[in-house]
């Protein structure tokens, strides 16, 4: 009997072990150093990589090319908690695995919204402000196949879609005593864009090598798109990432970041997560419409936290609470 329940329980090992993925075991959580996948309804799950704490300088000098004023005064930042963030922006399909919705889906509410929404002092819709045309969803998208990032979503959206992860893994009791999914700070995501290198392009790898942008998101582009020559976004990790693992920081499309946009301070700064109010959000990475200038790792943009784009997206960090 005892030789039985044996040969039971080993074969019920061997069927568990082939039919869960690596590191996405129900038992698994966040463990400090080391990466993990997020598991999400559907078999879907988003890979989260460690950045450890640490010290870098936020900014550029006068004399990188395509410095920009607001890229100064440099600041030293010293980041005293280490945090996950997501290796790749979310896709379409992860985003449709927590939220129900496609990007189709998206769009066609974006279009039939009628709330009006304060733009810089102004109340106007969604589509009137980015000038769609609200009977025609497909005149405002590009391709919608599960790897690409997720586009159309509005700051406000992206921090719905943090809150509803940490609501999940604080019921499942993965998430880490102090910590919340969130957008990563401004900080946090230049420094783990930058990845300990110090130039425009992380790990001193040419735009191309590290990004889709506009001059060459085009080239080999197929389907829906925008522009001539057609381009638009490409299946998230097409590029080569920095050495945290981290792909398409730069290109591919804009991603939002926690903080009020604001001029900077320079200085020695402690977890930093930007002004206390604002006008708008900050977001960082260019995307594949994007010039060269905009492909550096201290390039910064900002736009209405309620703004719909198809070229901005997110990735989502578990970091301590802000």
């Amino acid at each position: 009997m005892k030789f039985l329940s044996t040969l039971i329980f080993l074969i019920w090992t061997v069927f568990i072990s082939n039919t869960i993925p690596p590191h996405h075991t129900k038992a698994d959580a966040p463990v400090t150093g080391k990466s993990w996948n997020l598991p999400l309804p559907g078999k879907a799950f988003i890979a989260m990589g460690w950045i450890p704490p640490g010290k870098f300088v936020m900014g550029s000098s006068s004399e990188e090319q395509g410095h920009k004023a607001d890229e100064v005064p440099q600041a030293t930042v010293t980041l005293t908690r280490g945090y996950w963030l997501g290796t790749t922006e979310i896709t379409i399909g992860q985003w449709k695995a927590v939220t129900g919705m496609n990007v189709r889906d998206k769009a066609n509410k974006l279009l039939s919204d009628t709330t009006l929404y304060d733009f810089m002092g102004k109340k106007k819709t969604i589509s009137d402000f980015m000038g769609f045309d609200k009977n025609d969803p497909d005149k405002i998208l590009a391709n919608e196949n599960d790897e690409l990032p997720m586009y159309f979503v509005s700051w406000n959206e992206a921090m719905d879609f943090c809150r509803k992860l940490t609501k999940q893994e604080r019921a499942a009791g993965r998430l880490p005593k102090g910590y919340e999914y969130s957008l990563p700070t401004e900080a946090q995501w230049e420094y783990a864009c930058r990845a300990g290198s110090t130039g425009p392009v992380y790990d001193q790898l040419t735009t191309d090598q590290a990004a889709w942008y506009g001059a060459n998101s085009y080239k080999g582009y197929e389907g829906k798109g925008f522009g001539k020559p057609l381009n638009g976004s490409r299946n998230v990790g097409g590029k080569l990432p920095n050495k945290w693992g981290m792909y398409d920081m730069l290109g591919n499309l804009w991603e939002w970041c926690y903080d009020w946009y604001g001029p900077y301070t320079g200085g020695n700064l402690t977890d930093p997560t930007g002004p206390k109010t604002g006008t708008y959000r900050v977001n960082r990475g260019g995307s594949f419409g994007s010039g060269v200038n905009d492909e550096r790792s201290a390039n910064r943009a900002q736009n209405p936290p309620n703004e719909d784009s198809a070229y901005r997206g997110f990735r989502i960090a578990l970091c301590a609470k802000k």
